[in-house]
């Protein structure tokens, strides 16, 4: 599974694994700045475990890449019409793919 870790994708693990202020400052530096694990022990005072702790936890919640994710909310019959719609369309997509 290949996963691509960009500023809205951090965004949305962190919104959902509601990351505090520094540890979302240490998850942008290690993915989006590519900064050495190493150095952001050293410049935050933290054990490498927990560097490598925060890049474990990114990557779990991390869709592969050509994967969205949506929420809808709405009158329940449109969400379920739309909901609906989507399996449809999986199915067609199944079918093609088989």
């Amino acid at each position: 599974m290949t996963v691509t870790i960009d500023e809205e994708e951090l965004a949305r693990i962190a919104k959902l694994r509601r990351f505090d202020a520094r540890t979302l400052e240490i998850a942008r530096r290690l993915f989006i700045d590519k900064d050495a694990p190493m150095l952001l022990t050293a410049e935050y005072g933290v054990i490498h475990q927990r560097i490598y702790a925060i890049k474990r936890a990114v990557l779990k919640d991390a869709l592969p890449v050509g994967i969205a994710e949506i929420t809808l909310r709405g009158p329940k019959e449109a969400v379920e019409a739309a909901r609906r719609a989507f399996d449809r369309h999986m199915e067609k997509h199944r079918s093609v793919g088989a």
